[in-house]
């Protein structure tokens, strides 16, 4: 699909396809790459922590994924109205002792004219797994 079908307004399939680039690049665990699907002014929230800006994005990410081993993600369009999109999720992660994360939410994307995201607000919860229940491999 052209880049010009992936900015707003977005239709159900737009923001379908939108969106599973999006997961594609999350699941590189690059927080520079993940961090250009932002503009330079993000508005970002991610549990408790509130961030403006790319870079703190990117430095967030970086934390993250040192602590979140084996990061994987799989995302579903919810709904899609103009330049906002409304997103299931659900990621598998390891901590540092071994333990495995399946973590359920939803977040809220506003995109610029670009199609970039300026505004991200997530609602995450965080349930504790063996390895045999992961669903995401």
């Amino acid at each position: 699909m052209e880049q010009k079908k992936l900015i707003p307004p977005f239709s159900a399939e737009s923001a379908a396809e939108k969106l599973q680039l999006n997961q594609n690049v999350w699941n590189t665990r690059d927080a520079e790459q993940i961090s250009q699907l932002y503009t330079e002014d993000i508005e970002w929230l991610d549990r408790t922590t509130f961030l403006n800006g790319r870079a703190a994005v990117k430095a967030y990410l970086s934390r993250k994924f040192e602590t979140q081993l084996h990061f994987k993600t799989q995302k579903e369009v919810w709904g899609a109205k103009e330049n906002r999109n409304a997103i299931r999720f659900e990621d598998e992660w390891q901590d540092s002792n071994g333990q495995w994360f399946h973590s359920y939410g939803n977040e809220q994307l506003e995109f610029d004219e670009q199609g970039l995201i300026r505004k991200r607000f997530g609602c995450i919860s965080d349930k504790a797994i063996s390895a045999d229940e992961r669903t995401l491999v």
